[in-house]
């Protein structure tokens, strides 16, 4: 695993020599290098290409290394197809003249950035693992549909987006139909669906996103990765800049991801973005004396009446010091999507109480809002002075997702605010004071329980502006945002007005031929109808000249004249 990076040091050399040839870019991974090298004429472009690779020809040369001129490739990106014909550079002896398509780190480049070689080949992919799929179900045997939901997502889809953020947002309306054509293709073998099902119906009864869905998400992802960086990072330049495009019919991340920010940002206010975790904990760092317990018994589970549950939660804090700092944090979610605010009383040994209240953004998840809310109780409660440390802290949570979360430790957090309420826990433990974390049922009539969830309510109303919104929340919402606007331009119809504005699940606790049947009645399409029959030849009648269809196969038959 250190080989690419060790390669890279070694390399970086090779970076400076050619940042030294004019109009050139390098991009590099690992052993992997090109240049992009621009120019007002075909001519300039082609002497600035020819310099770059005489560089890395004479770097090779000085480090005892062999450049595979045999295997380079060269791509004009034009919008005149004459300048393609025009270009020829030399490489370590060998001639390179410019191709139709260029592959690099797996995605087929062409000359106008319309990706239509590389969904063309990723079609080739594709089609055999849609067939491996199919042989993996029958209409009366085969894997259940979570299976083949699970192998359609990660086997075939997966295969479909490799790499989707460099490709799929810039990829022109008719090659992103190609990609839907595969996508539908699995559909169909995940419910059983007939080929005549409307496209809109098969997808959705699938559970399967289309590609558009895909480049909106994949848009509104890649900006908010690049805006998550630091100043000075080069995606994050690209993403900053506003340069002249010289393809104007081309689309990409730079073009999309504002739009679909300002879809989920409806009013003035720009989306602020929260920087990503840079430096991590070291990995030998340990917690320190902090403990974590999630669950109170078999009474606590959700199954239990509020009765059981809480008492079966009385029954673990009482095991804790009654004489302990306790907080009680909570966080609260509108939709468990928007406006996001935690809370959080904090009892004192002597009994004194303070409350805590945090915005946690205007787009957030309940998890998300709970870590601020902690992040609050632990600020407010090392900044308090003369705060007594000889006793221990009870923390009490409602999340089972952010205890988890913070339960892997220091070294595995991801995200801003769950590195800085390690730090803050180990700040506290370092001087002797034992921390313990428990998960609590929600909702089930512990005092202080109810108050977090209060003062969470009431913290979701505080202003959200200036509270940044990290990469995954941003990804999340932008998914719901694409689900939404493809739901509401559904054609009327049958599956319209059976699901309207929601999605179908899959089709638990039946046999597989039961569950394609029902796949196929709520899209409208059932393969065991009469009138489905008639109308592919399959029940003929006598009364068919009345069927009104003029494709009707049965209507068509030629009949005797008596």
């Amino acid at each position: 695993m250190l080989a690419p990076t060790l390669y890279t040091l070694w390399a970086a050399d090779l970076i400076t020599a050619l940042r030294s040839v004019p109009g050139t870019e390098i991009f590099m991974y690992a052993d992997d290098t090109a240049t992009l090298s621009s120019g007002a004429t075909i001519e300039q472009a082609g002497r600035r290409a020819q310099q770059a690779a005489d560089t890395i020809s004479a770097w090779a040369d000085r480090w005892k290394m062999r450049v595979a001129g045999e295997k380079t490739q060269a791509l004009v990106l034009s919008q005149w197809a004459r300048d393609a014909s025009r270009l020829s550079i030399r490489v370590a002896g060998a001639e390179v003249t410019g191709g139709t398509t260029l592959r690099l780190l797996g995605v087929s480049f062409d000359r106008l950035l319309h990706f239509g070689a590389h969904c063309n080949e990723l079609r080739k992919k594709v089609r055999p693992r849609t067939a491996h799929l199919r042989r993996m179900t029958g209409r009366r045997w085969g894997l259940t549909e979570r299976q083949l939901r699970t192998v359609a997502n990660g086997y075939v889809r997966g295969a479909l987006e490799y790499a989707a953020g460099a490709w799929l947002p810039a990829a022109s309306e008719s090659h992103l139909t190609l990609v839907d054509r595969e996508l539908r293709a699995a559909a169909r073998v995940v419910t059983g669906c007939l080929a005549s099902t409307p496209s809109h119906a098969l997808m959705a009864e699938a559970g399967l996103p289309t590609a558009h869905m895909c480049r909106d998400i994949r848009a509104a992802r890649q900006l908010a990765l690049a805006a998550s960086l630091p100043a000075g990072d080069p995606l994050r330049t690209l993403a900053d800049s506003s340069p002249p495009r010289r393809l104007a019919a081309t689309l990409g991340w730079r073009d999309r991801g504002p739009e679909m920010f300002a879809r989920l940002s409806p009013g003035d206010e720009p989306l602020t973005i929260e920087e990503r975790l840079h430096v991590s904990a070291p990995p030998w760092q340990d917690g320190g004396e902090v403990s974590f317990h999630l669950d109170v018994g078999p009474d606590g589970s959700r199954d239990r009446p509020p009765e059981l549950r809480r008492r079966a939660a009385e029954e673990r804090l009482e095991s804790f010091p009654a004489d302990a700092t306790w907080i009680w944090s909570d966080g609260s979610a509108e939709e468990g999507v928007h406006r996001g605010g935690g809370g959080a009383p904090i009892v004192t040994p002597v009994g004194v109480t303070r409350e805590v209240r945090v915005a946690a953004g205007r787009l957030c998840s309940s998890t998300r809002a709970e870590l601020f809310a902690l992040k609050a109780a632990l600020e407010d409660l090392t900044s308090t002075p003369d705060r007594d440390t000889t006793r221990p802290i009870i923390i009490c949570l409602d999340s089972k997702a952010a205890l988890a979360l913070l339960k892997n430790g220091p070294a595995a957090q991801r995200t801003p605010v769950a590195a800085d309420i390690w730090k803050a826990l180990q700040g506290i433990s370092a001087t002797g004071q034992p921390i313990q974390l428990q998960w609590v049922p929600a909702h089930c009539g512990l005092p202080l329980n109810e108050r977090a969830d209060g003062l969470a309510k009431e913290a979701s109303a505080l202003p959200q502006e200036d509270t940044p919104i990290d990469v995954t929340t941003v990804t999340r919402a932008a998914a719901r945002s694409a689900s939404a606007r493809w739901r509401e331009a559904w054609p009327d119809g049958w599956h319209k007005e059976i699901w309207g504005s929601r999605l179908p699940g899959p089709v638990e606790g039946e046999d597989r031929c039961s569950a394609i049947d029902v796949h196929q009645l709520r899209a409208g399409h059932w393969s065991c109808s009469e009138q489905y029959l008639h109308r592919i030849g399959r029940r003929p009648s006598p009364g068919c000249e009345q069927c009104g269809s003029v494709r009707c196969p049965a209507g068509g038959r030629a009949v005797p004249m008596g």
